[in-house]
């Protein structure tokens, strides 16, 4: 497959435009790397997430219906997508916590990424991430000044499959254990995204109550 451009610049501008998930192996290397338990990594750097998409109801996924939410997340879905779906494909994750500029809380300034060489797969696959074939990637994030660089020594090509299968098998994984046996711990807070919009902020209880199905 043909090599494509891209070098990152840790330009942060991927940093401030989205929640960066970490996964369980991911995290303890990141924990490592910052000095810190696992455990305490997690309370103190990460928010509950839980990515919703409308879909109908399917076998094999990770479901969750409107009557599992919470009624300010329902209200704020129906107002976005013009009416209420009754099922959505669920993804419960853990995000790095963003600060009020947006950045991710590992950016700083003039200095890039603080845990670069213990990334995500999620950030060191970025802008390859997309699931559509042929997708035109300076169309797609155009704020990515990667792509105006190459790497002499990295052949990139269409990466979107690695970030994919990863995503594939935590789902499984969260389907066959449960997100409490997945997770070593979790913060007491986080945010629902519904499709690519915030729908707004969630406890611990109520995201815990709104993925019961899980085992």
């Amino acid at each position: 497959m043909e090599g494509m451009h891209f070098k990152c610049q840790q330009c942060g501008e991927c940093c401030k435009r989205y929640y960066v998930v970490t996964l369980p192996g991911e995290a303890a290397k990141q924990a490592e790397l910052k000095g810190e338990t696992e455990r305490d990594f997690l309370k103190n750097h990460t928010r509950l997430f839980l990515h919703l998409f409308a879909r109908e109801y399917s076998e094999g996924k990770i479901m969750v219906s409107n009557a599992m939410l919470p009624k300010r997340i329902c209200d704020a879905i129906e107002a976005e997508h013009g009416f209420l779906p009754n099922f959505f494909i669920a993804v419960p994750a853990l995000v790095f916590k963003r600060e009020e500029s947006g950045y991710c809380t590992f950016y700083r300034q003039g200095e890039g990424c603080t845990i670069y060489n213990a990334r995500p797969l999620e950030c060191k696959c970025f802008p390859f991430i997309s699931i559509r074939p042929n997708t035109d990637y300076k169309k797609e994030y155009p704020f990515c000044h990667g792509l105006e660089y190459r790497d002499e020594k990295i052949s990139y090509v269409d990466m979107s499959f690695l970030h994919f299968k990863q995503m594939r098998k935590y789902c499984d994984l969260l389907r066959e254990k449960g997100f409490t046996s997945v997770w070593k711990a979790w913060p007491n807070k986080g945010v629902v995204l519904f499709e690519n919009k915030l729908a707004g902020e969630i406890g611990e209880e109520e995201f815990l109550g709104s993925i019961a199905g899980l085992k």
